[in-house]
């Protein structure tokens, strides 16, 4: 597992708290591949009610996350 605690930035201008974490699960179903699940959790506290959820902020990480899992992929 691995969190990531965001101290400074634009993202706390809007946020009091915003976390992301991580978490890898290694698994398979039987048939000799190797495969997992990957976990992402964002906690994260409003400074205002009018301010949005963080989901452009998810999409970003949902792109990272294929990308190191193309590359991972390559290397299994």
């Amino acid at each position: 597992m691995v969190k990531l605690n965001g101290l400074e930035g634009d993202v706390m201008k809007l946020y009091k708290v915003y976390n992301i974490i991580y978490e890898c699960v290694a698994g398979g179903n039987g048939d000799g591949k190797k495969q997992g699940t990957a976990k992402l959790t964002i906690e994260y506290e409003k400074r205002m009610p009018s301010v949005p959820p963080p989901t452009k902020y998810v999409n970003l990480i949902t792109l990272l996350v294929k990308e190191a899992d193309a590359n991972l992929a390559k290397t299994a």
